[in-house]
């Protein structure tokens, strides 16, 4: 009996084995794989942002610079001396870069804070072609003076931000 048990379980594993499918043969595959080391991109200041002289009165405007005309329309309020846009230098590699901006910032002074918006051509989010590692940006803005606006030196700053798309 003990040898018939023997014959039993041979054949339950020989049963067993034919029906585990046979392995199949293992295969390679590559694939390609690629990277660019891109500069990191800096800035360098070429002209500040500057509204020139503006005379107050009761009922307050607004000075525009405007980047694409180079210009100051200053409405209603009276300018005088020289003005600015701001102009910016990026280096960096050979790519196309988004810029974007908070739009709204303030110059502080001896009296209330003034609002003033940036402007650029085609706005925060745009994108332009980096080219020989290098690109300027020219941004205006709209200051818009309050009325009555207490006579002094006001100033501020806004953030500019530049990466690769």
């Amino acid at each position: 009996m003990a040898a018939q048990s023997i014959e039993y379980l041979a054949m339950a594993a020989a049963i067993g084995a034919a029906l585990v499918p046979a392995a199949a043969a293992a295969e390679t595959a590559s694939a390609d794989s690629k990277a660019q080391i891109l500069r990191p991109i800096q800035f360098a200041v070429l002209l500040e942002l500057d509204f020139g002289n503006i005379i107050a009165n009761s009922s307050g405007g607004s000075v525009v610079l405007d980047p694409l005309s180079s210009s100051r329309n200053c409405g209603t309020l009276v300018c005088t001396g020289a003005f600015s846009w701001s102009r910016l230098a990026i280096t960096g590699s050979d790519a196309m870069v988004d810029i974007s901006y908070a739009p709204l910032f303030y110059l502080t002074g001896p009296g209330a804070p003034i609002g003033a918006q940036l402007t650029y051509p085609g706005g925060s989010g745009s994108q332009i072609e980096m080219t020989g590692g290098s690109a300027e940006v020219q941004f205006g803005a709209i200051l818009h003076v309050n009325p009555d606006q207490v006579p002094g030196a006001y100033s501020g700053q806004f953030a500019v931000d530049v990466n690769y798309q």
